[in-house]
């Protein structure tokens, strides 16, 4: 062999180091990735929320019928996707999008009502007898 070959030739052992480097690297390369795809889904979910939340709609069905899968995320932090599923809803069930009707405890008659009078304690009840000659 003349000195060029031997330069250039690549023994076993370093292809072998080669590739467990490269396995290495790939190994956490997937691992950083499920990471970042686990940040990215709760990013979305907190952000749908707040959008929901902002819009008005506090009705926690209407998230049921979005596919996150299908938001991205901008650069500046921006949820693409999200406004035209939001319309698409509005249309094919504006039912979800009405008033929520919140219960007020005490009932809705409560105002029809008369006011209820204190009890009188026995005494009172005695005193006002034997002032109205009873």
């Amino acid at each position: 062999m003349t000195e060029e070959n031997t330069e250039t030739q690549v023994s076993d052992n370093d292809i072998k180091a080669m590739q467990a480097a490269l396995k290495k690297a790939n190994g956490e390369a997937a691992h950083y990735r499920s990471e970042r795809n686990t940040f990215k889904d709760r990013y979305v979910t907190l952000a749908t929320e707040r959008t929901l939340s902002k819009a008005g709609i506090t009705n926690p069905k209407v998230a049921k019928f979005l596919n996150l899968s299908e938001v991205t995320v901008t650069e500046s932090g921006e949820l693409e996707g999200l406004t035209e599923q939001l319309d698409a809803l509005k249309e094919d069930l504006p039912e979800l999008f009405g008033p929520v009707e919140k219960k007020i405890s005490g009932g809705a008659d409560a105002a029809d009502k008369k006011e209820a009078r204190p009890q009188k304690s026995t005494a009172t009840q005695l005193i006002s007898n034997f002032r109205n000659g009873r």
